[in-house]
This record gives C-alpha cells, sequence and structure tokens, in this order.
C-alpha cells in the first residue's frame, strides 16, 4: 500500500516555511513568475561560497539564530519534516538528469566523509571539481572539452570549478530544496505523499504543487536524506542513480593534477 500524506492547505503551514527559512538562511521567497537568481561568485582562488554540501562556505554576512531542529524520519511529516531529511546529507553518489536555462545536462554529486566531488557536464564540456569539507576548499579542477584529454589542475582556473559548484547549489543544494519547499506549501494543491523515484528503485517523500506564472514544483527526498529530485517550472534535476556506496576512485581527479 502506498502512504500518502496531504500537505493540509492551511496560512498556518505557509507561516512555518516561510519562518523556517528566515531561520536557516533561505532568503525571502521570489515572487511568482520570478527567474532563478544566479548564485554570488567565489571570492579567493580556491574558495567554495556555494556548495552542495551542508552550505559550507557560504557566508551571510550576519549571524542568525539557528532554527529549532526537527526529527528526520521517513516519510516526511509536513514541509519541515521534508528539510530536516534533506539537511542529513549522507554519503553516497547521486547522478542527475539536469534541466538548466534550456539546455539539458548531468550532474553527479558524491560525498563521503570529509570528502566531496561534483561533476556537471554540459554541452560538450564535464567539470569535475574536489572539495574538502572541512574548510570548503577546492582542491582540484578537472575539465574536459568534447574527446580532448581532461585538464586537470590543483587550482580553479578561470573560476570553473566554482561555477560547477554553484550550479550544483543551483540545482540541489539546501538552499534550493528550502525555496522550492516553501512555494509548494503555499500552493493550493499542495501536496505530500512517498513516491518511488530514481527509476523507480527509491522511495522518497515527495512534495508538489502548481505555481501560476511557474509552472510544476517538486522536491523529493529518499529516507537516509538523498534529495532525488528537484523541480521548479523549467528548471529541474531529476536522480537517475542513487548508490549509498562510493568507490573511492570516484572521488579522485581524472588524472594527475598539475
Amino acid at each position: 500500500m502506498r502512504l500518502v500524506r496531504r500537505v493540509p492547505p492551511i496560512a498556518g503551514l505557509a507561516l512555518l516555511m516561510a519562518l523556517a527559512l528566515g531561520a536557516c538562511g533561505g532568503g525571502d521567497e521570489p515572487p511568482p513568475g520570478a527567474s532563478v537568481a544566479p548564485p554570488p561568485p567565489a571570492t579567493g582562488a580556491n574558495a567554495v561560497t556555494v556548495s552542495p554540501f551542508d552550505g559550507e562556505g557560504i557566508t551571510t554576512g550576519a549571524e542568525e539564530e539557528p532554527a529549532s531542529p526537527t526529527e528526520a524520519v521517513f516519510p516526511a511529516p509536513d514541509p519541515q519534516g521534508l528539510l530536516a531529511l534533506a539537511a542529513l546529507h549522507p554519503d553516497g553518489k547521486v547522478v542527475y538528469a539536469t534541466l538548466l536555462d534550456g539546455a539539458r545536462g548531468e550532474l553527479a554529486i558524491v560525498r563521503q566523509g570529509g570528502v566531496g566531488v561534483v561533476e556537471v557536464t554540459r554541452e560538450t564540456t564535464t567539470v569535475r571539481v574536489g572539495v574538502r569539507l572541512d574548510d570548503a576548499s577546492i582542491t582540484w579542477v578537472c575539465v574536459t572539452e568534447g574527446a580532448d584529454e581532461p585538464r586537470c589542475r590543483q587550482r580553479d582556473v578561470d573560476d570553473l570549478g566554482s561555477s560547477a559548484l554553484a550550479t550544483a547549489a543551483l540545482l540541489v543544494g539546501e538552499d534550493r530544496v528550502r525555496q522550492i519547499a516553501a512555494r509548494a506549501t503555499e500552493a493550493a494543491d499542495a501536496n505530500l505523499e512517498v513516491e518511488a523515484r530514481a527509476g523507480g528503485v527509491v522511495d522518497a517523500s515527495c512534495l508538489t504543487g502548481t505555481s501560476a506564472g511557474v509552472g510544476d514544483l517538486r522536491v523529493c527526498v529518499s529516507p537516509s536524506g538523498f534529495v532525488t529530485d528537484t523541480e521548479e517550472g523549467p528548471t529541474s534535476a531529476t536522480a537517475m542513480e542513487v548508490n549509498p556506496d562510493v568507490d573511492p576512485l570516484e572521488l579522485q581527479p581524472t588524472k594527475a593534477p598539475t
């Protein structure tokens, strides 16, 4: 039997989400029809100002009161519970099909302990970025153009690594999840239910809705905290693969960096 939990369409729930956004640094929800604002640029040669990993390196410029923690349970009983699941950031690998700025691409995120890798493919270019999570720094960047040999560096040349991390955060980062969840919660057709995602092999709590001027909204999170789906109108990330196990080779650069 499929478990279905519907989101009560009440103003109090929307207020709860708004408070959660303010407490967690998500910012004000953009007005309906507004385009997705790009993340801020990186500061410094290898600094990570926007990251899909735990929000490391994101600076708000102000001290904020931490939000009261919500227990992460599955199925998520409400939108706040969905955000609690999304904040778990488990070790593992997720590969997404993406749609951003009208272009299809692919995103892979790998995390193991204090190390992470993000790989973004758009058109004929693939950028792989190694990230050290304890100090939010980029450790290497590999760029592959078409069939050319990958170029790997120990520094972020031309900010390509920072741009790849910003793209990943824009698609599946924790702030992104909060923003979509807030908008979906306010939708008249808001719904929270368990769905089979990632090709039907992963159960996930999915919060969905429709926003005028934007279109379909969706955020799905697995029991262990993998974000399997985000969708806001024409921008989306859909998991094709979710694996809690990580091959150590997937955390290494494509070739020895220089």
